[in-house]
């Protein structure tokens, strides 16, 4: 069953957060491949728990970069550490009125970001592929966005209007 608000403008009851909604199953399904990932390396390096030492074929180098079940760790984490804050943002923007045209964008620069710091990034050799870059960016970019224009949405609230000068 859908959680539903009120009668919209033309008097027909609307889903709540279509949009938020809406982005929730692909960035479901990212965040389940990131775990996968992680329980498979974990299987593969038989450590159950933390990030363990480097496997015995990596000794003659020993940065942390080279340890395959600590980058899965850390692209798992860098998304948990992230992905609610936007989440929160988008769904606090959506709630009051914000443009669909303008969230729908803004979540897909987030999740197009989120999968080229992990994909593009992370996962390349030294975890210095050009898409952790635009990762970081992206996400920093749609997370301002974001707060930005929720912040915007409610200005009223405050007595904040807005003045041209002309």
């Amino acid at each position: 069953m859908t959680t539903r608000l009120g009668p919209n403008h033309v008097g027909i009851i609307s889903p709540l957060l279509p949009i938020t909604s809406s982005f929730v199953l692909p960035f479901t399904a990212y965040f389940a491949l990131l775990s996968v990932r992680v329980i498979r390396r974990r299987l593969q390096d038989k450590v159950y728990l933390g990030d363990g030492p480097p496997p015995l074929e990596n000794l003659a180098s020993p940065s942390v970069v080279d340890n395959a079940l600590f980058v899965a760790n850390r692209c798992h984490a860098n998304f948990v550490e992230h992905f609610p804050m936007a989440l929160l943002l988008a769904a606090a923007a959506e709630l009051n009125d914000a443009g669909r045209r303008s969230l729908t964008a803004a979540l897909d620069v987030l999740l197009a970001a989120r999968v080229a710091h992990v994909d593009l990034g992370l996962r390349r050799p030294g975890a210095a592929g050009m898409g952790r870059a635009f990762g970081f960016y992206g996400t920093m970019g749609s997370m301002a966005f974001l707060s930005g224009y929720a912040g915007w949405l409610v200005k009223g609230y405050w007595g904040f209007r807005l003045r041209l000068c002309v």
